[in-house]
């Protein structure tokens, strides 16, 4: 059974326009155009007066990303052939009375722009001490898990993995209050937030609450490795019946980066204890990546998520047109990325292989492709 979702019109010509981009930007920058990028940027800035008591500075800011994506499952023989308008984000950062940062997004529906506009994403106030310790107040990302506490700009992969779908809160941006810096080869988070999903600010705290405390260690340089962290997460949400996010009672996380010339590894081992229903759940993921060039990299990820009981683990967004749940699910992912202006102008390409079973049944089973522009300013 061929199972697609129909393109509209506005699709169409949106996918066109990125498709176009994306070869103009491989020649642009075949041709060694890369300076033009910095000039095409800098337009973000509108305003700079670092002698100005009010405004410092206020620049533009934001993310478009497109997908096109090819999934099947040969459990039942059907599969999903589409592309998409992934994310729109648009807003400001401003700089104001030297030392304060306003800063505010909201997130933008193309797919269906009727209304266009969805909610706020970031739209905060923070303030950063002399020592480097910053105090962040207002909807603002929850970090912890290894793709959970990476921002969509910056994945090497195409989305976030299953271990944030299955064990992160999968909405990033909750109203709280975050402190956070670095103290030699320390890094530290710690957090307070709502567990609502609200668009704006109005449900702010209704609900239950959940704190989340986040320490690194950056080693110094050795003869193994240019870069080396380890860090340890831990997340604890009050078990309130009418929390909008994911019933995880608590969350635990060791995130691991390595980095030696241009080979790198990324790793991941997360659990998650349930409530209300949600079962116990706990993942790996283990994620080598090489710069063959300036610009060309190949990622590989195996990522394997189990979960206490049935129906209790998730594959990830495009699987999820043709899967239910499951209790066991892995992941073989191969991925090129090819950065034309650095993370901000990227072209992402990637196969994928997936397997879940559910109580000794296989649930799903299939290969999936994606191809994916990735553009921030």
């Amino acid at each position: 059974m061929l199972h697609t979702n129909p393109i509209t019109p506005f699709q169409l010509i949106s996918w066109k326009i990125s498709t176009s981009l994306a070869v103009f930007a491989i020649v642009f920058s075949a041709n060694g155009q890369d300076g033009r990028f910095d000039k095409i940027w800098d337009k973000v800035l509108l305003y700079q007066n670092e002698d100005s008591s009010v405004i410092q500075k206020f620049l533009l800011s934001g993310r478009l990303q497109a997908d096109y994506y090819n999934f099947e499952n040969d459990v039942d023989n059907s599969s999903v052939d589409d592309s998409e308008w992934r994310r729109f984000r648009f807003g400001f950062k401003a700089s104001l009375f030297g030392g304060i940062t306003l800063h505010s997004e909201a997130n933008m529906n193309l797919n269906q722009p009727e209304p266009l506009y969805r909610n706020l994403t970031d739209t905060y106030l923070s303030w950063s001490t002399e020592t480097g310790m910053k105090i962040k107040v207002g909807k603002q990302s929850a970090p912890f898990t290894l793709h959970g506490s990476t921002s969509s700009k910056k994945l090497y992969t195409l989305e976030r993995g299953k271990i944030a779908r299955n064990i992160w809160f999968t909405n990033e941006y909750f109203t709280g209050v975050s402190v956070s810096g670095n103290r030699e080869n320390w890094d530290y988070l710690a957090g307070f937030y709502s567990s609502d999903e609200g668009p704006e600010f109005d449900e702010a705290f209704d609900y239950g609450v959940f704190g989340l405390l986040s320490l690194g260690y950056n080693f110094k340089e050795s003869d193994y490795f240019d870069e080396s962290l380890i860090r340890f997460d831990y997340m604890a949400q009050e078990e309130d019946s009418r929390n909008q996010t994911q019933n995880h009672k608590n969350a635990f996380s060791i995130v691991t980066k390595l980095k030696k010339g241009n080979l790198s590894f990324w790793g991941d081992l997360s659990f998650s204890n349930g409530y209300d229903g949600q079962s116990d759940v706990w993942g790996t993921q283990f994620m080598p990546f090489y710069n063959f060039t300036e610009k060309l990299q190949g990622v590989f990820s195996y990522t394997y998520v189990e979960s206490k009981d049935a129906h209790g683990v998730d594959v990830t967004r495009y699987e999820r047109d043709l899967a239910g749940r499951g209790d066991e699910v892995q992941e073989y992912f191969l991925g090129i990325n090819y950065f034309l202006y650095g993370h901000k102008f990227k072209w992402q390409n990637a196969i994928q292989y997936t397997e879940m079973d559910d109580s000794g049944t296989r649930a799903y089973e299939g290969w999936g492709y994606t191809s994916g522009l990735r553009i921030s300013w």
